[in-house]
């Protein structure tokens, strides 16, 4: 195969904690060789020449086997092995992306060092990040997009705040995207596998290099377990760069100083289940269950009978963009009833996502694995006793709810805000005045937990 990236022998380019030395056809983790076959390695040379980009089938066979006719089945095997090498589904790292009937690109963030001959190379620890290639579009949520569009240039600190599967990520990218012009360098930074934020700062820094005056806009993913450590980086980065502006995505605002918070409210559902299909599609929830369902049981004739069904289905889920994309991609194989049966037990926690999600995403059951894992003892606690209140309840009633637990009238009210603050709580402002409810799932989820005793509360079995 002719080399497709013309460089000589001391260019490195480097994604994740990988190098790879084209000339020396030589992939590195850290200081360890991978193991790779030389096919998968020349795909990993091909894609990794145009990151962001979707490479059709035929052009990489063409490259990398260049006369020699095969099968688009050696293409997979070969991709499958490349995945493997580079850990993907173990790490929660992804790099190779597939878009069906299209082909593949490399999603990973690329540095190309060129070093002085003899030079080792220095793993960077502020590597700026591009920007994910996202292979779907969004349903339903332009109006958050117009008012993210318009919000940003007036404040340089704004958050994207909801619980996890609410698609944060996807919306703060897409608006990225749109904002291409208006900001000289858009990055991205995922902190999902920062265990302590210690680096964040100078992260930040690296990001917005030595011209501190020009306009730029990082995207700081995936922020709530380091709510604290990332208040205080995103403060110090603000004050030191003026052209900076911060989005965050966190399933908690940040509490630093300037900080705007947009809370991302579920898709729009029905209010009855008696309308026709064409009615159903005006509501964003029905919308994406539907269309997800027809990209894995195609082709999908739904009949005037199921539309309760599926409006039903999208309600039990709440609405919840990642709960309606993981059920509505088992209709091939429970069909619409089947599922919703589903729905009446726990078991759907389980139901698989997407292989190439972060793990804490590729089940219900993962995301609120995550979530409840966040909160101290005494929320985790609190949350339980409210999740047993069922519907929608007032402030009072909660505070009431969590009178076994032997917290103060004011701790309890505290809890109750705390809760609600990190997202596990939904607040409803109604006629009635403010009502806070914990989505079906995330009560399944609770309610499914052992009976729990620790000083100060006891917990029965529902």
């Amino acid at each position: 195969m002719n080399p497709i990236i013309q460089q000589h022998a001391e260019t490195v380019l480097q994604f994740g904690d990988f190098q790879f030395h084209p000339y020396k056809r030589l992939l590195l983790q850290g200081e360890r060789p991978v193991r790779i076959g030389s096919r998968a390695l020349d795909i990993l040379q091909v894609l990794i020449a145009r990151p962001g980009e979707i490479i059709a089938k035929e052009a990489i066979i063409a490259q990398v086997w260049g006369d020699t006719v095969v099968e688009e089945i050696n293409l997979r095997v070969h991709i499958a092995a490349l995945r493997r090498a580079l850990g993907e589904g173990r790490t929660g790292e992804r790099y190779i992306a597939n878009v069906p009937l299209r082909g593949y690109g490399f999603v990973g963030m690329v540095e190309t060092q060129v070093l002085a001959a003899g030079q080792a190379l220095v793993s960077p620890v502020t590597p700026e990040g591009r920007l994910p290639v996202m292979l779907m579009g969004l349903v339903g949520r332009d109006s958050l997009i117009r008012r993210l569009l318009a919000q940003l240039p007036h404040t340089r600190l704004l958050t994207l705040v909801a619980p996890g599967g609410m698609g944060k990520t996807s919306l703060a990218i897409h608006a990225c995207e749109r904002l291409a012009e208006r900001y000289r360098r858009i990055g991205f930074l995922d902190l999902s596998s920062e265990a302590q934020g210690t680096s964040l700062v100078e992260r930040l820094a690296g990001f917005c290099g030595t011209d501190t005056s020009a306009s730029a806009l990082c995207l700081l993913d995936n922020c709530e377990h380091l709510a604290g450590a990332c208040a205080g980086a995103v403060e110090q980065a603000l004050r030191q760069s003026p052209g900076l502006t911060i989005l965050a995505t966190s399933r908690e605002p940040l509490h630093a100083e300037g900080e705007h918070v947009l809370r991302l409210p579920p898709l729009d559902l029905p209010e009855h289940n008696e309308l026709s299909l064409a009615e159903a599609l005006k509501y964003s929830a029905v919308q994406l269950f539907v269309l997800r369902a027809r990209e894995v049981c195609y082709p999908l004739r739904l009949k005037p009978a199921q539309v309760p069904t599926i409006i039903e289905i999208c309600r039990r889920l709440d609405g919840i963009p990642l709960a309606l994309e993981i059920a509505a991609r088992q209709v091939d194989i429970l069909g619409l009833d089947g599922l919703m049966a589903l729905l009446d037990s726990p078991v759907h926690l389980g139901m698989p996502g997407r292989r190439t999600a972060p793990a804490r995403q590729q089940s219900l059951r993962a995301t609120y694995d995550w979530s409840f894992s966040l909160l101290s003892a005494a929320e985790q606690q609190c949350l339980r006793l409210l999740a047993r209140l069922g519907s929608a309840f007032s402030l009072e009633a909660a505070v009431d709810a969590l009178g076994g637990s032997l917290l103060c009238q004011d701790c309890r009210f505290a809890a109750v805000c705390r809760l609600a603050d990190k997202s596990l709580l939904q607040v409803e402002q109604g006629a009635n005045g403010v009502r806070f409810r914990i989505p079906n799932t995330a009560r399944t989820y609770m309610l499914e937990m052992p009976p729990l005793s620790l000083p100060g509360v006891a917990i029965p079995a529902a």
